[in-house]
């Protein structure tokens, strides 16, 4: 995996002669930046976890403030004593399973479940469990600095996927061009991208277990 200075260094050279005075050292740092969120976003391929405690009685656990500020969703939930996945499930799905009155189900928690944005459910609700969970959530990749300079301020390799070098050249190329004006250039390396961010994604789904993505429900 290239070091975001000679990510940027390979991008540069693959744009036209006459562009060279374009951007400046800022504006390439800042379109692999917004190329680490697209892809982020896009793939889910960064993966994070934190470990939080559970109180008694209590259906829910509010994130704000455990996950960090890039998160973006959570993907899956480890019960530390149990030493064993919780299953995903819905709202609706505990409505239509279960029945009303669910939230006050007491027992060892098999399920976990969002409600809303910030809210991580588990039933049956702890008992006199209170034993941590650890939480697993895709995120955005923290972003790289300019400070001091492109040789000596972004020569950390960030923490992706050796085969993830060709997608964030294309999609840096077709953001640099269409800024550039180049506007069959930049679709051209934009329909590049999707393919190469389709293979990126499909190996991300695949790399998920079944414990991780069951449903209440669903036939196994």
């Amino acid at each position: 995996m290239s070091t975001a200075a000679e990510t940027i260094a390979r991008v540069r050279a693959k744009l036209p002669a006459t562009s060279v005075n374009f951007w400046s050292d800022q504006d390439m740092v800042d379109a692999y930046n917004d190329t680490l969120d697209e892809i982020s976003d896009a793939t889910e391929f960064y993966e994070q976890s934190v470990v939080i405690r559970r109180r008694k009685k209590a259906a829910y656990v509010d994130l704000r403030g455990l996950l960090p500020t890039g998160a973006l969703r959570v993907t899956s939930v480890w019960d530390i004593s149990m030493q064993q996945w919780l299953h995903p499930t819905t709202v609706r799905e505990l409505d239509q399973m279960v029945g009303r009155g669910w939230e006050k189900n007491a027992g060892l928690s098999k399920w976990w479940f969002m409600r809303g944005l910030w809210f991580l459910g588990t039933h049956p609700v702890p008992n006199d469990d209170t034993t941590s969970l650890k939480v697993y959530f895709s995120a955005t990749m923290p972003h790289v600095d300019i400070s001091g300079g492109l040789a000596n301020g972004l020569n950390v390799t960030p923490p992706i996927q050796s085969n993830m070098d060709t997608l964030i050249d294309y999609y840096m190329l077709s953001s640099l061009l269409a800024d550039f004006k180049e506007s069959k250039k930049a679709v051209e390396f934009y329909s590049l991208y999707q393919e190469t961010e389709t293979e990126i994604r499909n190996t991300v789904k695949n790399r998920m277990v079944k414990e991780r993505s069951y449903r209440m429900g669903a036939r196994r």
